[in-house]
């Protein structure tokens, strides 16, 4: 019998993905909590700067807002933003 034959589905699912061991781990160490995981890997603030990098590069808006899962309207607000923020940074 599999060891993760009798766990719940949640935990069966998790062990296909990342193993046995590492769930009991994650089970051990999160009992009891409730755990959210965010649509977006990247911390927005970070993106945002990464994206301007970017822009800063060359790299044209429609290929920001393709590569990071934006809409270009989307991509043209971030970089408004960062760029108020690295003005107010200035003064």
């Amino acid at each position: 019998m599999e060891k993760t034959e009798n766990w719940q589905t949640l935990y069966q699912e998790m062990a296909r993905i990342i193993g046995a061991a590492a769930t009991e781990e994650l089970f051990k160490h999160f009992t009891g909590s409730q755990l959210y995981f965010p649509t977006r890997l990247l911390d927005p603030k970070k993106e945002a700067e990464m994206i301007w990098q970017e822009r800063q590069h060359g790299v044209p808006v429609d290929v920001l807002a393709q590569s990071h899962g934006y809409s270009a309207r989307h991509i043209r607000r971030l970089l408004k933003e960062v760029e108020s923020e690295k003005n107010d940074d200035q003064h």
